[in-house]
């Protein structure tokens, strides 16, 4: 069954990932890359940063565990849950499914990998809307003439999204909160920690939109592209459902433009077309994490018990 189960979750993610290449104009993403060059390699280096920050932000919520896996193997592990929910119908559910099970494969106890799983997601839950709220409202004050996009951002139902977000939140603590309050006061200090580098995630996902717009020509505030990243992280979250967010990341990349002032559609399909050749790149390596790392797993593997098979 286990077999079944992960030959069906394959073909999903094979079908998934073809039609988001199909969906992606890979000719435009050569000229683009070839027209910024080297520049290219600056976002790929801001994403692997922003990507650390969220992998040791993880590593804090293991507690007494937190020294006993070396952060570029949770690195790898995280990497590779993020690549699977991105192309998976369950969306993080599954990826953060597929997380604690690895987690488990590396010796760390079952119930303190599912908890940092947990702890995980919702900081980075947290700080994200706090973030965005915080944002928006420094943005706003910096430029009163902006306040028609708070406007615009509840006719778009960002506002429901970001309720949806915070009633996900509750919920989840909820169906937790039973030990939440022990597990709270065991590794407060260790939450701490994990919260700020959760936030430096965030921001580094923001300077990322922050050179995307500079190397195009625009000249934008670093509170500016952290509106419009995290905006646009919530749009995706509402089309969670969607593999890989077709569309969707396209759709909140031109209102979060507009909402701070750039109209043009040249630019939100530009930026759309780089964030795409990002996730390319990143996609390709999570696939090669797979294949290469991880394929032995108990969990990725039914065939492979972690056990030593006796010869006869």
């Amino acid at each position: 069954m286990k077999k079944v189960l992960i030959i069906l979750l394959t073909l999903c993610l094979l079908v998934s990932l073809f039609f988001f290449i199909q969906a992606t104009d890979l000719g435009m993403v050569l000229v683009l890359i070839e027209k910024i060059r080297y520049k290219f390699l600056i976002l790929l280096l801001i994403t692997f940063v922003a990507y650390l920050m969220a992998t040791i932000s993880w590593q804090f919520t293991l507690g007494k565990q937190f020294r006993s896996i070396s952060t570029g193997r949770l690195f790898l592990i995280r990497h590779l849950g993020e690549t699977v929910g991105m192309f998976n119908p369950t969306s993080i559910i599954g990826g953060d499914a597929l997380k604690a099970f690895l987690l488990e494969d590396q010796h760390i106890p079952k119930k303190t990998a599912l908890w940092s799983v947990f702890f995980s997601r919702m900081i980075l839950i947290l700080s994200q809307v706090l973030l965005f709220i915080s944002s928006l409202i420094a943005l706003l004050i910096q430029h009163p003439h902006l306040q028609q996009a708070g406007m615009q951002l509840q006719q778009a139902a960002l506002y429901p999204v970001l309720f949806t977000k915070w009633k996900t939140f509750q919920l989840k603590c909820k169906e937790s909160f039973r030990d939440l309050p022990l597990q709270l006061r065991e590794n407060k200090k260790m939450l701490v920690f994990s919260a700020l580098f959760a936030i430096l995630h965030w921001v580094f996902g923001g300077l990322e939109f922050y050179f995307i717009l500079k190397f195009l020509g625009l000249k934008v505030s670093m509170t500016e592209a952290l509106v419009v990243d995290l905006g646009v992280v919530l749009f995706k979250s509402a089309g969670a459902f969607i593999p890989a967010q077709i569309g969707v990341e396209e759709y909140g990349n031109k209102f979060m433009l507009l909402a701070i002032g750039i109209p043009s559609a040249q630019i939100w399909i530009t930026a759309s077309i780089l964030r795409r050749a990002r996730q390319l790149v990143w996609i390709a390596f999570g696939i090669l994490i797979y294949f290469i790392l991880f394929r032995k797993s108990k969990y990725l593997n039914p065939s492979h018990d972690g056990n030593i098979v006796r010869q006869s």
